[in-house]
């Protein structure tokens, strides 16, 4: 059963490093189920994801199975490092000088041939 165990760490730990090799992983039980639950770290990035042991067993014999565990793990690391993209409508905009004049002066003379 220990066997079992920290097989099912080692496979997780590869399977992070394998995304991003600065992600570390830290591995718990469940209580009372047979999930784990996963804590991804990247600097002072957190993010926790639970897996089925049945799920990371069979990443370790079949490449599909490996491939959509390492695809839930990459999933929650971009989701970690993601910065959203600020609000354009809560950007100020700049309002005009009284009077309807601008600051701005097009370009003088006949320009550029």
């Amino acid at each position: 059963m220990t066997d079992s165990r920290q097989e099912v760490r080692r496979i997780i730990t590869a399977t992070a490093r394998a995304v991003d090799r600065r992600l570390a992983a830290e591995v718990r039980e469940v209580p009372g189920q047979e999930r784990l639950e996963v804590s991804l770290t990247h600097g002072t990035h957190h993010a926790h994801i639970e897996v089925a042991i049945r799920a990371v067993m069979a990443a370790n014999e079949d490449a599909v199975a490996r491939n959509e565990l390492r695809l839930r793990l990459k999933r929650a690391c971009d989701t970690m490092l993601f910065r959203p993209m600020p609000d354009h409508r809560l950007a100020v905009k700049p309002v005009p000088a009284p009077g309807g004049q601008t600051t701005f002066r097009g370009p003088r003379g006949r320009g550029r041939r």
